[in-house]
Parts: structure tokens; C-alpha cells; sequence
């Protein structure tokens, strides 16, 4: 009787302790489940985060934008700031440029050609003529192309180290300086600039 009920109390201590393990294995499994899903929700917050934080740079970008002034011709300054813009220029000068018979601008990109400055200058071939700029500064050696659109490239954008931005319809022409309503707007952005050399790029690219 006595074996018996030993036997029996040591079944029921047997039983308990496999209870317990098999408690403790399921509650560590469940626990190492959810910690490994909190890992992993966390992860995905951070990678929110930073989404967001880099949305919210490209809105501080776009937003970081001053204008430096709007000029308008006859003789109301379009040319001198061109000009000035040029000589402020320290590591590049990219151009697209419709009508371009301005010697003065001219001398301006030359200029800054020989102070090290990377000067490029995408022409539309309609208006290359014997007046045209291009033979000036191709035999100053800056790298000049024709636009080979069949359509007219009729930008008039000059890009100053990636930061301003010169544009309007103000071609470097004496016609648009003396005698025609014309405009300029000079503005300081590297998001906008970044617009402007991607396009400038692309045209680049496709002429010759």
C-alpha cells in the first residue's frame, strides 16, 4: 500500500515537473516570438523615420529657394548680370543659349575658361551664323555643341557651380539687350539649379 501510494505521489512529482518544463519552454517560445516581432516593428519605425526624414530634406531643399533679382531690357541690366554672374562663377558655367552675338559675353565666358572655370556651351544650331558666338569660343577651346533637336532649343539658362540659376527670355543678343521687352530672373537654389543641369545634361548629351 505504502509502494502504492509512493508510486502514485511520484507519478503526480513527475507529472508537475514535466508541467513546469513544458510551462517554462512554451512561455520562453512565446516570449522569443514577441521580442522578435518587437524587433521587427521596430526596424520598420526606423525605416519610416527615415523615409520621412529624407522626404523632409528634399522639402527643406525645395523650399531653400531665394531670388536675386528680376531685370528687365531694353538696357535695364540683363547683360551686366549676366556678365556678373559669370565672373562670380568658381568651378562651372553650363549654357543654353538660343541666340548668342553678345561679344561681351563672350568675353566673359572666355574669361572664365582661363581661370579654370568648366565652361559648356549648347548652342541651337538655327541661329549659328557668322555672327554667332560659337566660332569665338570654339577657337578659345571651350567645349561648344549644337543642339540636334529638329525642333528649336529655345532655352536661354545659364547655370552658375550648380547653385544659380540665370534664366528668362532674355537671349545674349544686342537685339534683346537694346531694342526688345525682355527679362531675366536670377535665382539661387541648389534644387532648382539640380532641375536645370539634369535638363542641361540631357541636351548636352544628345548634341554635337
Amino acid at each position: 500500500m505504502r509502494g502504492s501510494k509512493a508510486l502514485t505521489v511520484s507519478c503526480f512529482a513527475v507529472i508537475f515537473i514535466v508541467g513546469l518544463m513544458v510551462g517554462r519552454f512554451s512561455t520562453a517560445v512565446e516570449f522569443k516570438e514577441r521580442v522578435d516581432q518587437l524587433e521587427s516593428q521596430v526596424i520598420s519605425l526606423q525605416a519610416l523615420i527615415e523615409e520621412k526624414d529624407s522626404r523632409i530634406s528634399q522639402l527643406e531643399q525645395q523650399l531653400d529657394v531665394e531670388v536675386l533679382g528680376v531685370y528687365f531690357s531694353p538696357k535695364g541690366g540683363c547683360e551686366d548680370q549676366v556678365i556678373y554672374w559669370i565672373s562670380k562663377a568658381n568651378i562651372s558655367i553650363h549654357v543654353m543659349i538660343y541666340a548668342f552675338t553678345l561679344d561681351s559675353i563672350g568675353d566673359a565666358l572666355i574669361d572664365a575658361s582661363r581661370r579654370g572655370v568648366e565652361v559648356k556651351v549648347v548652342f541651337e544650331k538655327s541661329q549659328i551664323s557668322r555672327y554667332s558666338e560659337y566660332h569665338r569660343l570654339r577657337a578659345a577651346g571651350i567645349e561648344v555643341r549644337n543642339d540636334t533637336n529638329a525642333k528649336l532649343m529655345h532655352n536661354k539658362v545659364l547655370i552658375i557651380d550648380g547653385v544659380i540659376v540665370v534664366t528668362g527670355s532674355f537671349n545674349w543678343s544686342k537685339n534683346a539687350e537694346n531694342y526688345n521687352n525682355e527679362n531675366i530672373i536670377i535665382i539661387r537654389s541648389t534644387y532648382v539649379a539640380a532641375e536645370y543641369e539634369e535638363e542641361f545634361e540631357k541636351i548636352w548629351n544628345e548634341s554635337v
